[in-house]
C-alpha cells in the first residue's frame, strides 16, 4: 500500500508531462519588430527558453497555463497559451525609464535626470493622435503653461504662446509665438511640415533655458526632432486616416416667420412702414423662401493623411525618407481647402571620429481661401455674415449676374450678404512651395573634444491668387468691376553655425562646455499687383487685364544677425546640478550703437534624494529642487529698417517764384530703439515614487517682459505720418504656477498611463510709455495695473419699464424710451441737462479679464492584449468673452437674429431682459456692454480613440510580409462642456491688445476617423 502511495504522485507528474505539447510562438515590439533574445518562461514551473533572431521560440507547455516573457528594456508581458495548435503571439511594451532619457536641448542634449531650467518633454504619441496640419496644434493641452488656439479653417493659423504674452507686437509680426527649431535648424513657420515625421518635442520656457537663442528667446523656444533612420534591414512603415468634419452645434437663428416679426416690431418701433417684403398687404410679401443659411452653407468635409516611410542601413551611413499627403475639406460651401504635399529625407552615419549627416524637406500646398471681397466687406467675416444672412433671400437666382440670390434696397431694405454664392464666385487661394536643406559635420578633434558645423539653407516660393467677376448680388453686394490680384514673394535665410564642445569626467565631477559663433542672413522681397476695370478679364492675367488700371508695388529688404554663444553644465557626485548660458547677438535690424546685446541665464538643481546624510522613504525614488533666473530678448516685434526715418527728397517749394528742391521728414523713427527683454525667475519641485510610477512636478514663475515696443503718440505739430513713433517704453509681469502629474501601472496584460497637467497664469500691466497712456482696442483696454486687452464698455442694468423710469434716470439719448437698456453711470461729473449723461467714454468700465487664468489637459490610455484605448480632456477657463457674433445676432436690426430675440421687451412682456427692437437703435442698445460678455471657460473631450493591433500569426500579416498592423477609430472635438453661446470657445483670440473678441471664427470642427498604422 505504501509502494502505491509513492507511486502515485509520481504518475500524475508521468501524465501532465505526457499531456505537454510544443508551444509556438514570437515576441515583437510594439511596432513589430521581433524582440531577440527575450526570455520565456513557464509560470510555476523551471521551463524556460529564449527568443530566436526573428522573435520566434518553442517551448513544451500544455492550453491553458501561463508564459512570463521578459526583455531587457521592455515590460514583463504575461500570456495565457490557448487552444491547441494556437500559436502565441506577444507584443512588449517598452519599459522607459524617463529620467535617463534623453532630452534636445538648445545646441546639444542632456539626460532628463539632468536637467535644470525649465524644460517639458511632450509625449508625442498622446499628441499626434489630434488631426491637424501644425505641429502647433498637437500641442493643445499637452503641456503646461503653453496655451494653443486653433480654428476650423482648413490650413488655418494656430496661435501658441508659452507663459503669456511677451510683447506688445505693434507691427503684428508674431511676437509672442515661440522660436522653432527642427534637427538644429531655426524656423519660422512649422505648419510647412508633416506631423508625421516627428520623434520628438521639448518645450524650453524659461529663460535659462533659452538665453541661448539670445534675441530670440523670449517668447519660449521649440525643438522638434524629426525622425531617422536605425541600423538595419530596410523597414517600411506606412501610416493613413481618413475622416470626416463638420461644426458641431447649431447656432439657434430664426426663420422667416420669426425674423419678419422681429425686424416688423423694429419697424413699427421706429415710426416706419413695413419692409414690402415683410408685410403681408404687400404684392412683394414674401412668403413663399424660408432660407436656412445654415444648411445650406454648412456640409461635412473631409480630412486625410498619408505617410509612407523608408528607413534602414548601417553603422556608416542610415536613411530615412517619407512622403506624405495631408488634405482638408473646408466644412463650408465653396470650393475652399487645404492640400499639403511634402518629402522629407535624411541622412546620417558615423566613421572613425566623424560623424556627419544631412537633410533636405520640400513641401508644396495651396490653401483655398474664405469669401472675402475688395471692394464689399463681408461683415464680421464668413460666419457672422452667413448667421445674420436673412432667410426670405433665396440662395440661388438666375436672374441676378452670377446666379445667386441678393436682397432689394427697396423690399428687403437688408444688407444680406450670400456667403454661398461669394464663396463659389470669387476666387482666393495661396500657394506655397518650401525647401529646407540642412547638413552638418561633427569632427572629435581629441578625445571628448568635439568641433561641429551646421549650415541650412531655407527658402519659401509663395503666391497668392484673388479674382472676383462682376456680379449682382443685391443690395450693396454689386460689383460692376472685376477685380484682380496676385502676391508673389521668395523670402529665405541662410544658417551657418560652429560650435566646440568638449566633456570632461573625473571622479565625482563632471564638466560639459560648450563655445560656438552664428551668422544667419535673411532675405525679404516680394511682389504686389493689381488690376480693376468694367471691362471683362476673359483670361485671368495682367496682360490681358486694362492696362491703366494696373499698379504693382515691391519690396527688398535684408537682415543679418551674428550670434556668440556658451554653455557650461557641471555635476557633482549626481547631487549638485549647475547650467550657464551666455549669448551676445549682434542684428541690423537696430541702430549701431544699440545693435549688440549680451543675454544670460543661470540653473542649478538639487538631488536630494542622492544625498547619502538624508534618508528618505523608500517609496520616494527622485526628489529634486531646481531654480534658474536669465534674461533674453525678442527682436521680432520690430521690422526691417525701423529705426530709421523716412525723408521725402521731393518735397520741392516755391521762393519768391524760383523754384527750389527740398527734403523733409515724412515719418520719424526712433534712432535708440532696441530688442525688447524678458527676465524670468523660477523655481521647482520634481518628485518620483515607487520607482518613478508615480512622477509630480510643481513649477512657479515670473516672467517680466520689458522694454516692450509701443506706438507712442507724437503731437501732429511734428509732421510725422502716422502720428506715432515706435519705441522701448512697455513693461508686463506674467506670473504662473505649473503642475504636471504622471502615473503608469501594468497588471499582467493591462497596461494603463494617465498624464495630467495644470497651469495658472496672471499677467499685469507695468508700464506703458512715459505718460502711461492707455492703450484702446476693439472693445478693449490695456492700462496700468490690469491685465492686456481687458474688456471695456458700460454695465447694464436692466431695462426701463416707463416713461417715468427714463425720466427719474441719467439721460441716456433723446429717444429713449421703455424697452431700452439702462446704462449704469460710471461718471456722474459728466452733467447733460442737470442730469447725467452716459453716451461718452468716461461711463465705459472694465467688464473681464481676456486672458484665462487657467489651463489643463489630461491624457489616460490603456492596452490590454492586443486592445489599446485613449481619452483626452482639455480646457481653459477664468477668462470672459465680448460674443460680437451674439451680439450682431441681437442688434434687433433688419439682419437676421438670435431666437433669444422673439423675447423682446412690449408693454405686455415686461419680464425680459431683451430690448425693444427698434431701427436705428437711437438708445445705442447695441452698443458694447456686458450684455454681450459670456463666460469662456470651456471643457472638451478632445480626442477618445480605440484601437486594435492584429497579431503576427493573422493572416493578412503573414502573407503579405507585414510585420505590424494597428487599425483604429478616433473621434476628435467630440463634446464641449460651456456656457459660451457662440459656435466654439475655443476661437484664435491672438492680438494683445485686441482679445477675447469672436466675430466670428471659424469653429473647430467635430472629426469621425479610421486609420491605419502598418510595417513591412
Amino acid at each position: 500500500m505504501k509502494k502505491w502511495k509513492l507511486l502515485f504522485p509520481l504518475l500524475l507528474i508521468f501524465c501532465a508531462g505526457m499531456a505537454q505539447e510544443t508551444i509556438k510562438g514570437s515576441v515583437r515590439d510594439k511596432d513589430g519588430n521581433p524582440v531577440v533574445a527575450a526570455t520565456i518562461t513557464l509560470k510555476g514551473g523551471n521551463i524556460s527558453t529564449t527568443s530566436a533572431e526573428d522573435g520566434s521560440f518553442t517551448i513544451r507547455a500544455r492550453p491553458g497555463q501561463t508564459l512570463i516573457i521578459s526583455s531587457v528594456g521592455f515590460e514583463e508581458y504575461d500570456v495565457k497559451i490557448g487552444a491547441k495548435g494556437t500559436p502565441v503571439a506577444a507584443m512588449l511594451t517598452t519599459r522607459s525609464n524617463a529620467l535617463d532619457d534623453v532630452v534636445v536641448v538648445g545646441y546639444g542634449t542632456v539626460k532628463k535626470k539632468d536637467l535644470t531650467g525649465s524644460v517639458s518633454v511632450v509625449n508625442v504619441a498622446d499628441a499626434e493622435k489630434n488631426p491637424t496640419h501644425d505641429v502647433a496644434k498637437m500641442l493643445q493641452g499637452q503641456v503646461a503653461g503653453v496655451s494653443v488656439q486653433g480654428s476650423g479653417e482648413p490650413g488655418g493659423y494656430v496661435s501658441i504662446k508659452i507663459r503669456g504674452v511677451s510683447s506688445f507686437d505693434p507691427n503684428g509680426n508674431n511676437a509672442n509665438s515661440p522660436l522653432f527649431v527642427v534637427d538644429g535648424v531655426i524656423i519660422d513657420a512649422p505648419f510647412d511640415f508633416s506631423v508625421d515625421d516627428i520623434e520628438s518635442i521639448q518645450v524650453l520656457k524659461d529663460a535659462s533655458a533659452t538665453a541661448i537663442y539670445g534675441t530670440r528667446g523670449a517668447p519660449g523656444v521649440i525643438i522638434i526632432t524629426t525622425k531617422k533612420g536605425r541600423v538595419g534591414a530596410p523597414r517600411v512603415t506606412w501610416n493613413t486616416y481618413v475622416g470626416l468634419q463638420n461644426v458641431p452645434k447649431k447656432i439657434p437663428v430664426l426663420d422667416r416667420v420669426g425674423y419678419q416679426k422681429s425686424v416688423n416690431a423694429a419697424d413699427v418701433n421706429a415710426g416706419l412702414t413695413l419692409a414690402p417684403a415683410n408685410d403681408p398687404s404687400s404684392p412683394n410679401y414674401v412668403s413663399n423662401v424660408n432660407t436656412d443659411w445654415q444648411h445650406e452653407a454648412l456640409k461635412t468635409g473631409l480630412i486625410q493623411d498619408h505617410n509612407l516611410g523608408l528607413s534602414g542601413g548601417s553603422e556608416a551611413l542610415t536613411y530615412n525618407l517619407s512622403l506624405a499627403y495631408f488634405n482638408q475639406e473646408g466644412y463650408q460651401v465653396g470650393p475652399q481647402a487645404y492640400n499639403r504635399y511634402s518629402i522629407n529625407s535624411s541622412l546620417q552615419g558615423k566613421k572613425g571620429r566623424v560623424s556627419y549627416g544631412a537633410r533636405m524637406a520640400y513641401t508644396y500646398s495651396k490653401k483655398g481661401n474664405y469669401a472675402a471681397t475688395y471692394n464689399h466687406a463681408v461683415f464680421g467675416g464668413t460666419v457672422t455674415s452667413m448667421l445674420t444672412a436673412i432667410p426670405i433671400l433665396p440662395v440661388y437666382d438666375s436672374a441676378r449676374l452670377g446666379g445667386y440670390g441678393g436682397s432689394d434696397q427697396t423690399i428687403d431694405r437688408a444688407i444680406s450678404a450670400n456667403v454661398v454664392g461669394i464663396n463659389k464666385l470669387v476666387t482666393d487661394w495661396s500657394e506655397r512651395n518650401r525647401i529646407l536643406l540642412n547638413g552638418w559635420l561633427e569632427v572629435e578633434i581629441l578625445k571628448n573634444l568635439k568641433y561641429k558645423a551646421n549650415a541650412s539653407f531655407d527658402r519659401t516660393d509663395y503666391k497668392n491668387y484673388h479674382y472676383e467677376p462682376k456680379f449682382d448680388m443685391g443690395y450693396y453686394y454689386l460689383n460692376t468691376n472685376y477685380y484682380y490680384h496676385q502676391d508673389f514673394g521668395a523670402p529665405n535665410t541662410q544658417l551657418m553655425e560652429n560650435t566646440l564642445s568638449y566633456s570632461l569626467k573625473h571622479g565625482r565631477h563632471q564638466l560639459d562646455l560648450l563655445a560656438g559663433y552664428t551668422f544667419q542672413k535673411s532675405n525679404v522681397n516680394w511682389i504686389s499687383a493689381s488690376s480693376s476695370s468694367t471691362a471683362d478679364l476673359t483670361y485671368q492675367t495682367f496682360s490681358n487685364a486694362t492696362a491703366s488700371s494696373n499698379t504693382i508695388t515691391e519690396y527688398r529688404g535684408i537682415n543679418t544677425l551674428t550670434g556668440r554663444l556658451a554653455r557650461l553644465n557641471y555635476n557633482f557626485d549626481d547631487r549638485y546640478l549647475v547650467t550657464a548660458n551666455f549669448r551676445r547677438d549682434g542684428s541690423s535690424k537696430f541702430a549701431p550703437s544699440y545693435r549688440y546685446g549680451n543675454f544670460i541665464g543661470f540653473a542649478g538643481a538639487w538631488n536630494i534624494h542622492n544625498e547619502k546624510f538624508i534618508h528618505l522613504p523608500a517609496a520616494i525614488s527622485t526628489l529634486k529642487v531646481r531654480g534658474g533666473w536669465g534674461s533674453v530678448g525678442n527682436e521680432y516685434p520690430l521690422g526691417q529698417y525701423q529705426s530709421q526715418s523716412y525723408i521725402n527728397t521731393a518735397a520741392n517749394y516755391n521762393f519768391a517764384n524760383t523754384f527750389a528742391s527740398g527734403s523733409t521728414t515724412v515719418s520719424l523713427s526712433d534712432p535708440n530703439v532696441h530688442w525688447e527683454s524678458t527676465t524670468t525667475t523660477n523655481v521647482a519641485l520634481d518628485l518620483g515614487l515607487f520607482n518613478e510610477r508615480l512622477t509630480f512636478t510643481a513649477e512657479y514663475y515670473v516672467k517680466n517682459p520689458k522694454d516692450l515696443l509701443v506706438n507712442e503718440p507724437l503731437p501732429y505739430s511734428v509732421g510725422s505720418n502716422p502720428a506715432s513713433i515706435i519705441t522701448n517704453v512697455g513693461a508686463v509681469r506674467n506670473t504662473g504656477a505649473e503642475f504636471t502629474l504622471g502615473y503608469k501601472k501594468t497588471d499582467g496584460a493591462f497596461t494603463y498611463n494617465i498624464n495630467a497637467n495644470f497651469s495658472t497664469l496672471t499677467n499685469k500691466v507695468l508700464k506703458l510709455g512715459v505718460a502711461n497712456q492707455p492703450i484702446y482696442g476693439a472693445g478693449s483696454k490695456t492700462q496700468v495695473g490690469h491685465s492686456a486687452g481687458e474688456l471695456y464698455g458700460y454695465q447694464t442694468e436692466g431695462l426701463f419699464q416707463t416713461a417715468a423710469d427714463v425720466t427719474n434716470h441719467a439721460y441716456q439719448s433723446a429717444l429713449t424710451a421703455p424697452g431700452d437698456v439702462i446704462f449704469k453711470t460710471q461718471d456722474p461729473k459728466n452733467e447733460h441737462n442737470n442730469a447725467y449723461q452716459l453716451t461718452d467714454a468716461n461711463d465705459r468700465t472694465f467688464l473681464g479679464v481676456t486672458i484665462p487664468k487657467y489651463y489643463y489637459g489630461v491624457n489616460f490610455s490603456a492596452n490590454y492584449k492586443r486592445f489599446d484605448f485613449s481619452v483626452f480632456l482639455q480646457g481653459s477657463g477664468g477668462n470672459k468673452v465680448f460674443n460680437a457674433v451674439y451680439a450682431a445676432l441681437m442688434s434687433g436690426q433688419d439682419g437676421n437674429q438670435h431666437k433669444d430675440e422673439l423675447n423682446f421687451w412690449t408693454s405686455s412682456n415686461t419680464n425680459t431682459k431683451i430690448p425693444r427692437p427698434i431701427m436705428g437703435d437711437p438708445n445705442g442698445n447695441a452698443r458694447f456692454s456686458d450684455r454681450f460678455v459670456q463666460d469662456g471657460s470651456y471643457m472638451k473631450l478632445q480626442n477618445l480613440q480605440i484601437g486594435y493591433s492584429l497579431p503576427a500569426s493573422a493572416g493578412i500579416i503573414s502573407k503579405h510580409y507585414m510585420s505590424r498592423l494597428r487599425i483604429y477609430v478616433s473621434g476628435e472635438n467630440l463634446l464641449t462642456f460651456s456656457k459660451y453661446k457662440g459656435y466654439d470657445p475655443d476661437f484664435i483670440s491672438d492680438g494683445l491688445i485686441n482679445r477675447g473678441y469672436d466675430y466670428g471664427s471659424f469653429p473647430n470642427a467635430r472629426t469621425f476617423m479610421f486609420g491605419i498604422q502598418a510595417g513591412f
